[in-house]
């Protein structure tokens, strides 16, 4: 899925993107519903943000699991490297697979 990552091939090598936005999307999911919970005590709004929160979880889970696995078999030979940060939108964390 390309909301969770962006994966560019060439010829010489692999470059992976982890896009920031799935965290943050996560992040603000959670604040709401920690909000909700200690503050405002709404239920139907608990109702409806822990559901869509787990199945949002479980989807970037198994969309990134092709790429973990990849990135791990590439780790056991030694070519991957890694940069940036995963919070940053201007730099985001990058795997670079070299073929």
């Amino acid at each position: 899925m390309s909301f969770f990552f962006e994966r560019k091939e060439t010829d010489n090598q692999v470059k992976i993107v982890l896009k920031p936005h799935s965290l943050y999307v996560m992040l603000l999911m959670l604040a709401v519903w920690l909000i909700n919970e200690m503050v405002l005590h709404i239920m139907p709004v608990t109702q409806i943000i822990m559901p869509v929160f787990i199945v949002f979880m479980v989807i970037r889970f198994f969309s990134l699991v092709k790429v973990q696995k990849e990135v791990l078999v590439a780790m056991k030979q030694g070519k991957v490297q890694t940069s940036g940060s995963k919070f940053s939108f201007a730099n985001p964390f990058t795997y670079t697979i070299n073929k």
